[in-house]
């Protein structure tokens, strides 16, 4: 005889800790206990342990925007559906305390770049968030580079080859720079920033 429902599986499970001790840390991991940074799209229950009064967490992306209060602790489980995005999760009351994930696919972020022909550098746009990057250079110049660094990228075309370079980085927040290895005055920067 069969059963006449079949049970649905349980939702994937996250843990979130925040305030342990009061110490400034958050975090969100997976059943494993591994750091939380790419999710599939889908349903999770996420157990919260907001272990201090001075801090919270708050997790917001797209479809999702719940939070704990500052003042008390608490420990919950919410049961979230993850789409497609960015998501972060912050303490409000200090928000250095933060880290984020991507969910599904993320258009990468298109950068262009050039180097040359006279002495001129210069990437477009300014600034991005996290994940997946398609950076397009041209390199018009006989002596200069177009060098590439930051968290987790070092990508650089010859000093002494011209062309068109396409390079795929995925971007972490923090400070990236570009310059020529030649011409130290050839150079600039931009930010990755957290998700909203």
């Amino acid at each position: 005889m069969l059963p006449s429902a079949v049970a649905q599986a349980d939702n994937p499970k996250l843990v979130a800790v925040v305030g342990t001790n009061d110490a400034f840390v958050i975090s969100l991991r997976d059943a494993s206990g591994n750091a939380v940074t790419q999710l599939a799209p889908g349903t999770y229950d996420i157990a919260v342990s907001d272990r201090s009064e001075s801090h919270n967490f708050h997790l917001k992306g797209p479809g999702v925007d719940m939070s704990t209060p500052i003042g008390s602790k608490q420990e919950t489980t919410w049961t979230v559906t993850i789409g497609e995005g960015r998501y972060t999760y912050v303490c409000d009351a200090h928000s250095q305390m933060r880290g984020y994930f991507l969910a599904g696919a993320i258009t990468p972020t298109a950068f262009t770049a050039s180097v040359g022909p006279k002495k001129s550098i210069s990437l477009r746009p300014k600034s991005a968030l996290p994940g997946p990057a398609l950076v397009t250079v041209n390199d018009r110049s006989k002596t200069d580079n177009f060098h590439l660094t930051g968290p987790g990228v070092n990508r650089k075309t010859g000093l002494k080859t011209r062309g068109k370079a396409t390079w795929t980085v995925t971007l972490v927040p923090g400070l990236y720079s570009y310059r020529s290895d030649r011409t130290k005055k050839l150079r600039g920067s931009f930010v990755v920033n957290f998700p909203a």
